[in-house]
């Protein structure tokens, strides 16, 4: 017998000492351009889930909106039926036949984003700052944190990050014992993490993950987020059906008042599902939300049902009847009581097996995290008062009264078909502003916004006060509801105009002041220059620029010269964001100074070593490998450094003859904290040679390794010296939990230290009365990117009759003719049209290219290709038809 530590907390125990770790297959799958992806398969059977099947057919065509006659792929449920006293979560995910987990200038992510919900919902696109919102989901999603980041970063919100104190996951007790993961939750965390993102990119968000999916779990879930802070907690989840032992058992925790507490009205058409049965929760519906230029709004809602899907609606017969609603139809509670866009958002995910990158999502998973969001733009809830309430106070003022559609049928009609006030399927409608999730007596301030130059009405302005802010129709006309008494520091602002001011403004209960504002024009200069690669090549590219801040259309560069021309404000300091449309080149940002005269900015961009997918590159990657082979010593020109007091550090033997769990074969090495004696305080320090990365553009850090760790005793880290140990940077932080691992590949990216000639690695474990740590195999991969002898050509190629551009057509080099490139459309850049493709020619000289469509006749042109240069060929091919 002898002594072993538990491997969470509390004081050592006799028991027989085990080991044998589960072991964990992880598998990087990174996926470079936009590859086709068959449907998502293997998801356990949703709630109805057979007639879902019977009936769906496999791809449904737009009606409606900007992608008119695109065809919409089916929605899977993420989760599956859950079992008795447990939830589902009402994540839907579409099975886009090119997930990509980067995406390009021509290409961005599919879905509406997070400028479109806030024009939808006349959201501030930076409010949410000094609030938190939680979203309480079950399991754990390892890279929910990292996959925010992607999302955040891709349209241009804040970083929302632990070490900023923006993002906080805690486990079900508030600490960081997380819990098991899921496939299925991760997908419902990924979404509901960037809906609040969306609706409230200043919030800080709470990501409470319970032990479980069970009702127990989850309802402990809220009452921790409560504790912790949270005023807004989003329930993307639920059980069908309403039962008398809700309440009793579990109404407590969804029951806080002065806290907004959101649930998801179900995914399943006509019907209801607990928790958004409860009369103290907000139950939240969904709508289709689609473009509409030819609105005042700008868009359009109708009740959002797709396949055999629709939001959850009906009468809660066992709950009580709020006070606040008034409906005749249904005696107990009726649900829902506002919605929002439930169907067609971009999110970015990557655990699991169907976490393929940037996919579309939708459900009322959607549209709860988005209504807590608007919760929290609206304010801190006053205390004692339940938010649910507050919509149905505030009347017609500040929501979209969505009138069509259904999600099935039923007795009373109105508890199924959405109509004029209020209605089952989207309740009282959807956001317009924030007034209709405040507490308290307001007014209206109206008017219409004008060019002082033109007399033009300015759209797209943004009249606000604070929190509460409008943006004018394509009239200039704005409604923008005001919390009741004195309002100062009203302003009204657009891109391109100098912001005015508004004095005082008393607003009076139930009453319109109409104000009328006139905005002055800022002249404006030229920013010229090329967009150029910057890795050896030196040839123009075709890329997108954009404007920090500005809604204005971005502007493309030329395909062939690289050459730009933006027109901006003068007296400005302005941030061009610059991506290339060919897939492997790394973005850039380029700050610009906009005086009274034109100025010149021109740009190179990188291709990304890592990627490696630029195309006239190719890769060369050096590894440098150390696998341990003596069991006697380090390896040449490894070191062990033990601080004083430490007996057992670093070895190479296997001291208690636990054998190589690392995924590695042979010898290894371990540091022992179970190795006798028990007991003392450890730091060894295990030091690599110094590698040459002086010609190396990035390079990568890979090793097996094996532990059992308690982190409150041992931490493990990997730190890198570019001068010899003097300083370290920590570049591995090492498990986030307590607990077991083994067969673990660990990747760390060394492309900071590129160029240094002299890199060391050390391996730090220290430790008071901790386990053990083994690592195998350990690599160190130099990457560098060569250029290949060749130049690009671009061009479009069109139907001859039309001149319709063909999406899909293939372009190659009659020499090559497995390396062509297929066309694309470029919606955002009338000047090219769609059909465009680029494609790389190795060598110069002489080529000749051939251009094939479906039901179309092939054709060939010659091109001249010159090295490091840009060439045009476009092709107009005749339908067999």
């Amino acid at each position: 017998m002898t002594i072993s530590k538990s491997a969470t907390n509390g004081p050592p125990t006799p028991q027989v000492l085990r080991r044998g770790a589960v072991a964990l297959g992880i598998t990087v799958a990174v996926l470079l351009g936009f590859q086709p992806s068959a449907r998502a398969a293997g998801i356990a059977d949703s709630p109805h889930a057979a007639a879902a099947s019977s009936t769906a057919s496999p791809t449904k065509l737009r009606t409606t909106g900007d992608n008119a006659g695109a065809v919409d792929p089916d929605l899977s449920p993420v989760c599956g039926t859950p079992a008795p006293g447990h939830a589902t979560c009402y994540a839907l995910r579409a099975a886009d036949p090119t997930p990509t987990t980067r995406v390009g200038a021509v290409q961005q992510p599919a879905g509406l984003s997070p400028q479109d919900i806030q024009s939808a919902y006349n959201l501030p696109a930076d409010g949410g700052a000094g609030q938190t919102v939680a979203i309480v989901d079950a399991y754990d999603n390892p890279n929910a944190e990292k996959d925010l980041a992607v999302y955040r970063a891709q349209y241009g919100l804040p970083p929302c990050t632990t070490e900023n104190g923006c993002f906080t996951k805690v486990d079900q007790r508030g600490g960081t014992d997380y819990p098991t993961s899921s496939e299925g939750w991760a997908g419902e965390i990924a979404l509901d993490l960037d809906m609040v993102s969306a609706a409230a990119p200043q919030a800080h968000i709470l990501l409470v993950e319970t032990d479980n999916d069970g009702l127990d779990r989850l309802a402990a879930g809220v009452d921790r987020a409560v504790a912790l802070g949270a005023r807004y907690v989003s329930n993307s989840y639920g059980r069908p059906g309403d039962s008398d032992t809700d309440q009793p058992q579990y109404g407590s925790s969804y029951d806080h008042p002065g806290v907004a507490v959101v649930a998801a009205s179900g995914d399943y058409r006509y019907g209801v599902s607990f928790p958004s049965t409860l009369p103290t929760v907000t139950a939240v519906g969904g709508t289709n939300l689609v473009a509409d230029p030819a609105s005042p709004r700008g868009w359009s809602e109708t009740v959002w049902q797709r396949d055999n899907f629709g939001p959850g609606s009906g009468c809660a017969t066992r709950q009580v009847k709020p006070a606040f609603q008034k409906d005749t139809g249904c005696a107990g509670r009726s649900v829902a009581d506002v919605s929002a866009v439930a169907d067609n958002v971009a999110v970015y995910s990557t655990f699991g097996s169907k976490g393929v990158g940037w996919q579309r999502y939708g459900g009322t998973s959607v549209s709860t995290p988005v209504i807590a969001g608007v919760y929290a733009l609206a304010g801190t809830p006053r205390p004692g008062t339940q938010p649910n309430a507050y919509p149905y106070a505030a009347g017609d003022t500040g929501l979209n009264d969505v009138t069509s559609g259904s999600n099935g049928t039923c007795d009373i009609s109105y508890l199924c078909v959405a109509g004029p006030g209020y209605d089952g399927p989207t309740g009282l409608g959807t956001p317009n502003g924030l007034a209709a999730f405040r507490d308290g007596p307001s007014g209206t301030l109206a008017g219409v916004v004008r060019d002082t130059k033109t007399g033009r009405p300015v759209a797209g302005a943004t009249v606000g006060a604070g929190l509460d802010v409008a943006t004018t129709l394509s009239d200039g006309s704005y409604t923008l509801n005001l919390p009741a008494g004195r309002t100062d520091g009203l302003t009204v602002t657009r891109f391109g105009y100098r912001t005015t001011t508004s004095p005082a403004l008393d607003i009076t209960e139930n009453h319109t002041l109409n104000r009328d504002f006139s905005l002055r024009p800022i002249p404006r200069v030229k920013v010229r220059g090329t967009v150029r690669d910057g890795s050896g090549h030196g040839w123009p590219l075709y890329a997108r620029l954009s404007v920090e801040g500005s809604p204005e259309t971005p502007v493309w560069t030329d395909p062939v010269t690289g050459a730009y021309d933006i027109a901006l404000p003068e007296g400005a300091d302005y941030k061009l964001d610059v991506t290339a449309a060919l897939p492997g080149y790394e973005p850039v940002t380029r700050a610009v100074t906009v005086g009274r005269r034109n100025t010149t900015a021109d740009m190179a961009l990188t291709a990304d070593p890592d990627a490696a997918t630029a195309v006239g590159y190719t890769a060369q990657r050096t590894d440098h490998t150390e696998a341990f082979g003596s069991t006697t010593a380090a390896p040449a020109g490894w070191s062990v450094a033990n601080a004083s007091g430490t007996t057992n550090g670093w070895q190479f033997d296997d001291p208690i003859q636990r054998g190589n769990s690392t995924g590695g074969s042979g010898a290894f090495a371990v540091v022992e904290s179970d190795q006798g004696p028990f007991g003392p305080h450890q730091n060894s320090e295990l030091v690599s040679p110094a590698y040459d990365l002086s010609q190396a553009q990035s390079a990568e850090l890979s090793f097996r390794t094996a532990y059992l760790a308690n982190l409150t005793q041992q931490h493990m880290t990997v730190d890198a010296s570019t001068d010899g140990g003097g300083t370290w940077v920590n570049v591995w932080a090492g498990p986030k939990v307590s607990g077991s691992e083994d067969h673990l590949t660990v990747h760390v990216p060394l492309r900071q230290f590129a160029g240094s000639h002299s890199v060391r690695l050390r391996f730090h474990f220290v430790a008071d009365w901790g386990y053990y740590w083994a690592i195998d195999d350990v690599d160190v991969q130099t990457r560098l990117l060569k250029a290949v002898p060749g130049g690009l050509v671009v061009g479009t190629v069109r139907e001859a009759g039309s001149g319709t551009g063909l999406v899909g057509a293939t372009v190659a080099d009659a020499s090559a003719p497995d390396s062509g490139a297929v066309t694309a459309a470029t919606p955002e850049d009338p000047a090219v049209g769609d059909g465009l493709y680029t494609l790389f020619l190795a060598g110069t000289g002489r080529h000749v290219l051939t251009a094939a469509d479906a039901g179309h006749v092939t054709r060939t042109r010659t091109v001249v290709v010159h090295g490091d240069k840009v060439g045009r060929r476009n092709f107009r091919l005749t339908s067999r038809g």
